[in-house]
């Protein structure tokens, strides 16, 4: 039995909607995906999940970028409405696991900028974790594995008694070259039913 959950943020727990994302790039009449091209690009990215940079500095990078392109007042307006973009977050799925597994710790481990404590805040999650590991903190993301070796020492346990969480095959995949068992995230009751039988 496993006595960690490692679990993903995004894609996992917290959901983003799409007909905003949709809504966003025709009314700024966007090429598709233009912003998140630009914003979650290596270059741009990996800064902001490390903590070379902070949230804010990455709205602006991702601001200068698409004003080259779009122009300042379009630019300004696309990554304010993409900083306010309204997310959903799954807290039954939450309440579920500490039900099933209430001898186990669950660890939020994600890639994330300086601004997840606030996120967490604000959605009312700050005692939802026994520990959040984040990405910005470490100095280091998913899928290398030296996050993953840091998030055990943190934790001070063996990759054996961990269950890992996430809707990235990359990084699922990247877990289990650790020798963490891992579950590809697809919807919350398959991973439920995999929790309980690891877990429970």
């Amino acid at each position: 039995m496993k006595n960690t959950i490692l679990i993903d943020f995004d894609g996992v727990i917290r959901h983003w909607s799409n007909s905003e994302t949709i809504d966003l790039h025709n009314g700024f009449q966007l090429e598709s995906n233009a912003l998140f091209a630009c914003a979650f690009s290596e270059k741009n990215l990996k800064p902001a999940i490390t903590g070379e940079i902070t949230h804010q500095q990455w709205c602006e990078q991702v601001r200068l970028e698409l004003a080259e392109k779009y122009g300042d007042e379009i630019a300004a307006k696309v990554v304010n409405t993409w900083y306010t973009m309204a997310s959903e977050i799954d807290y039954e799925f939450i309440r579920q696991i500490r039900c099933m597994a209430v001898k186990s710790r669950l660890i939020l481990v994600t890639n994330a900028t300086t601004r997840l404590e606030s996120d967490l805040t604000e959605a009312g999650l700050n005692n939802a974790f026994d520990l959040v590991i984040n990405s910005s903190d470490l100095g280091v993301a998913k899928p290398d594995v030296a996050y993953f070796r840091s998030a055990l020492e943190l934790l001070a346990v063996d990759s054996g008694e961990c269950l890992f969480i996430d809707d990235s095959a990359t990084n699922v995949e990247a877990a289990r070259s650790f020798g963490i068992e891992s579950v590809l995230h697809q919807t919350s009751e398959v991973t439920l039913q995999r929790i309980a039988k690891t877990c429970g």
